[in-house]
């Protein structure tokens, strides 16, 4: 980290590290409560929109938490393979539903460890009624989850760290960013705490909006680099914990993030560095809209997927209420199961369970991997298929400008799922 390469205000917050002759790392400043950038409104307000209109569709939804446990099993399988872990979706539902990893890459523990955290970090965000439980305690609780068990992880989890670390280059004096040393950083993070929790300050007329605070909470985070590893999911669950806290839907952004990796680096770091707040706020805003977008194509698909089995076992003739029909919708929050999850999670015999696996075998609706000897899976490929699917939201985010969402756009198609195709 080259003391010219940071603004002339962030070189004068720069101390020496101890442990290295010459090398000097960067504390932040106190996390800013109120930005006035211009050029960002309407990246903002379209953000702004496309949660209340997510928000209003979630609440309508009779069952979504089969939609949202799906996401968020896609969310940790991208999240972690920008730390460059190579388990897919597939591989995260199958070690789930057998809890052995044979067969799968190594890495799978890691990628179920963000599915862990983030259920906690949404638990705590629950229990203790919104941005109050938006402490350091739950991110080290968050962290501890992520980090639980890891081979090669030389910190311990949910502990912050107690020496130095920088980001990019072989060493200290070749990094990108060089984080507060390990003495500033519980002060670092009590400020951050401060930000979370008071998203009002008395001081202020008016709230900053969300999407902002998102942004300045993700950069500020990453800036304080708080733990020996883990830095980069854990500040990437934090978001959907922000939005939780203040009653919306978790909106996963890794998708984004991860195909405009390069942009995603150079706008955060351009903050980190020179305070240049405008490109990466707008980078931000931009994301948040377009993961939306993607949640609700992704909801109707789903749903689409699920009304279409559902015919399929009309046309067999099977009953309404048998355990073929309940199994259906148990399948899209978990499109890999074995015969003794159905069992217990639809609360039948295990020749029930059995039989209602074989029906669907036959109708084509599951399949079981070939060369299976142990823990015999069913997988509902139409579910992993849509899962692994590049996003045509995402793969085309900086190349066009995005419009304004509304209910009688994507999801406007599902009159059982939503009573009305007025604008929210």
């Amino acid at each position: 980290m080259k003391k010219s390469d940071l603004s002339i205000d962030r070189q004068r917050l720069l101390v020496r590290v101890d442990e290295y002759p010459g090398a000097h790392a960067l504390i932040p400043p106190p996390t800013p409560s109120l930005i006035t950038l211009p050029g960002i409104a309407n990246e903002v307000a379209r953000a702004h929109e496309a949660l209340g209109v997510l928000k209003s569709l979630t609440l309508k939804l009779p069952n979504p938490h089969f939609v949202t446990r799906t996401l968020d099993r896609r969310e940790a399988v991208r999240s972690s393979q920008m730390e460059g872990t190579s388990s897919d979706i597939n591989d995260l539902f199958a070690y789930e539903a057998t809890g052995s990893g044979e067969g799968l890459p190594p890495d799978v523990v890691v990628t179920l460890n963000y599915v862990k955290a983030l259920d906690y970090g949404l638990e705590q965000v629950q229990l203790h009624g919104g941005v109050a439980g938006l402490t350091s305690d739950l991110i080290k609780g968050t962290h501890k989850q992520l980090m639980n068990g890891v081979k090669g992880f030389n910190g311990v989890p949910g502990a912050f760290r107690e020496k130095q670390n920088w980001i990019g280059g072989f060493n200290i004096y070749e990094a990108k960013l060089v984080p507060p040393p390990a003495r500033h950083v519980q002060k670092c993070m009590d400020d951050l705490e401060m930000f979370l929790r008071n998203p009002a300050p008395e001081d202020q007329q008016y709230v900053v909006p969300l999407v902002i605070r998102m942004a300045i909470a993700h950069a500020q985070f990453e800036t304080i680099h708080p733990f020996v590893d883990g830095n980069g999911r854990t500040g990437r669950i934090l978001m959907p914990l922000m939005l939780a806290a203040e009653g919306y839907p978790p909106v996963y952004l890794a998708g984004y993030l991860k195909t405009n990796q390069r942009e995603y680096f150079d706008t955060l770091l351009n903050v980190q560095l020179q305070d240049k707040w405008t490109d990466w706020i707008k980078f931000f805003a931009t994301g948040v809209t377009l993961a939306v977008q993607e949640s609700m194509r992704t909801a109707e698909e789903l749903i689409g997927i699920l009304d279409n089995w559902q015919k399929l076992v009309a046309n067999h003739g099977i009953r309404s209420d048998s355990a073929v029909n309940k199994l259906l919708e148990m399948l899209i929050g978990k499109p890999v199961v074995t015969a003794n999850q159905v069992k217990d999670l639809l609360g039948v015999s295990f020749p029930a369970a059995s039989n209602a696996l074989a029906k669907l075998e036959e109708i084509g609706i599951v399949h079981q991997p070939d060369k299976q000897v142990r823990n015999r899976t069913f997988v509902a490929q139409a579910v992993i298929e849509l899962l692994n699917r590049a996003s045509p939201e995402i793969e085309t985010s900086r190349t066009r400008p995005q419009k304004a969402i509304s209910v009688s756009g994507s999801l406007s198609s599902l009159p059982r799922l939503v009573s009305s195709n007025k604008r929210l």
